[in-house]
């Protein structure tokens, strides 16, 4: 093998494993996040029977942090609600205030509940919270404070 050839092979088997790396890197968390907040916790909140949810990837709030995992919640009976659940895990707990401190300035809290590390209610009735290296946020439709208050508690009760 002649020398272009060997400095090809090793600039193509750099390239493949930084692509790999950083895409790990950016890659949603594998575990069920969605288990964080159950159907049966949402129904005691509640009070009407919730379906599994329906999962997805939430994109990162800054650049180069972790995706997060968006589960979405309906009724199953009764009137039609939806609880979207919110969850991002950090690196560390200083990197997990760092960012819910920065998005708090873009979304202007209505009141500070005492949960987790950290918490505050928006405008629009939905809580974001703090626990240790992860971040969650809850909204309920139609909006209910004091039911998203519960769900956000009972979360940070199992982190």
């Amino acid at each position: 093998m002649n020398w272009k050839s060997k400095v090809t092979v090793v600039l193509g088997t750099f390239l493949v494993f930084t692509i790999y790396s950083s895409r790990a890197a950016y890659a949603a968390p594998t575990a069920d996040n969605c288990a964080l907040l159950t159907a049966a916790q949402i129904q005691k909140v509640l009070g009407q029977p919730f379906g599994a949810p329906e999962e997805g990837k939430w994109p990162p709030a800054y650049g180069k942090q972790p995706w997060g995992t968006q589960c979405q919640y309906t009724s199953q009976k009764g009137p039609n609600t939806k609880v979207t659940f919110i969850v991002y895990f950090e690196q560390t707990a200083a990197e997990a205030k760092q960012t819910f401190d920065k998005l708090s300035m873009w979304f202007p809290a209505k009141s500070k509940p005492a949960i987790g590390d950290s918490a505050y209610v928006d405008n629009s009735h939905a809580i974001h919270v703090l626990k240790g290296k992860v971040r969650y946020y809850i909204s309920i439709d139609p909006a209910n404070e004091k039911q998203a208050k519960d769900l956000a508690a009972s979360i940070a009760a199992r982190i």
